[in-house]
């Protein structure tokens, strides 16, 4: 799998990474057994994965204590990205605050030194910005931190943050049916060194081939409180979301892959893209969107496509047939 050079760090980190986030927290809730957990992590690192992405914020720090316990438990070859949340979710973005967060996160995953630290979205307590990238760079001048990025952040902030420290990478979501206002800011970061892993490459499951009533099971009861269930299949536009989805059953037979596999790939031939995180609590299907990285895509399949966005749920949004590159 090809390894690629996180902006002007260096920290070099597998086209695919493992989202931790689906792991779960405390296996006595909703996480699975340490064994499970550490057999995921043991199926990407076999495939060439060699970086999990995971959150102080993701199941109230129980998911970098899983991480902890995976990596500990035969999966140490793993780099690590994590993030830290401002309040009231998280542990804050001063400065006392943010060198404060990046120990606790250490000791939860067991490690002396974080890979990717990220922001993980803007705060709105009003701290200044300044004050928080400041201390995010303070902790790679102390060695406990080797890469830096934001989360989640408009463009102006993450040029305004670059101007002060270098930014290494920003993560944000991306695919053929949501996030596409992000393919500006993505192609941006890629003109100013800028390395950019997506989230999200198969919109929250709608991208795997998978009928609505399957994804309906996968995200459970509550699955209309999610975010993606408003912009992808709220009555208008689930329709557009899955004319996109079956319109890509053809294509993805043309290049021999399946229906997620041609969706990460797709992401991965995006100008800027560094990486895209996909997550499973199952190892076959982090094998298979792992192998997505050796699909290449011709001119005119991309070109297909581009096609089907101005059939999906973000029909208005400035991209079209020929925005694939």
């Amino acid at each position: 799998m090809d390894i690629r050079t996180l902006g002007g760090s260096a920290v070099q980190i597998s086209a695919i990474g493992l989202g931790g986030y689906e792991l779960g927290g405390d296996p006595s809730e909703d996480g699975l057994g340490l064994a499970d957990a550490v057999a995921v992590a043991q199926a990407a690192l076999a495939e060439g994965i060699n970086w999990i992405d995971t959150s102080e914020a993701y199941h109230d720090n129980d998911n970098e204590s899983l991480i902890g316990d995976v990596l500990g438990g035969g999966a140490d070859d793993l780099l690590v990205s994590t993030k830290l949340a401002p309040l009231p979710d998280g542990t804050g973005f001063r400065r006392e605050q943010v060198h404060a967060g990046c120990r606790a996160s250490l000791a939860r995953l067991g490690r002396d030194v974080i890979d990717i630290f990220f922001l993980h979205w803007p705060d709105e307590t009003g701290v200044p910005l300044e004050e928080t990238w400041g201390a995010l760079a303070e902790l790679v001048d102390e060695g406990l931190v080797r890469a830096i990025g934001l989360s989640n952040y408009e463009q102006e902030a993450v040029e305004r943050c670059h101007a002060e420290r270098s930014v290494d990478v920003v993560q944000i979501g991306l695919s053929l049916v949501d996030h596409l206002d992000n393919l500006g800011p993505t192609a941006r970061c890629g003109e100013l060194g800028i390395g950019v892993v997506i989230y999200e490459p198969l919109a929250s499951g709608i991208l795997t081939g998978k009928s609505l009533e399957e994804i309906q099971r996968t995200w459970g009861d509550e699955y209309a409180e999610w975010s993606f269930f408003n912009r992808l299949l709220a009555p208008g536009k689930v329709d557009q979301t899955f004319a996109v989805a079956d319109g890509m059953r053809p294509l993805a037979s043309q290049v021999g892959a399946s229906v997620a596999q041609l969706a990460i790939a797709w992401v991965l031939h995006q100008q800027g893209v560094t990486a895209a995180i996909v997550g499973s609590r199952d190892p076959d299907h982090v094998r298979q969107s792992a192998r997505a990285a050796y699909v290449r895509l011709r001119a005119d399949v991309l070109q297909a496509l581009g096609a089907l966005i101005p059939f999906g749920p973000t029909v208005g949004t400035d991209v079209g047939p020929g925005s694939s590159t």
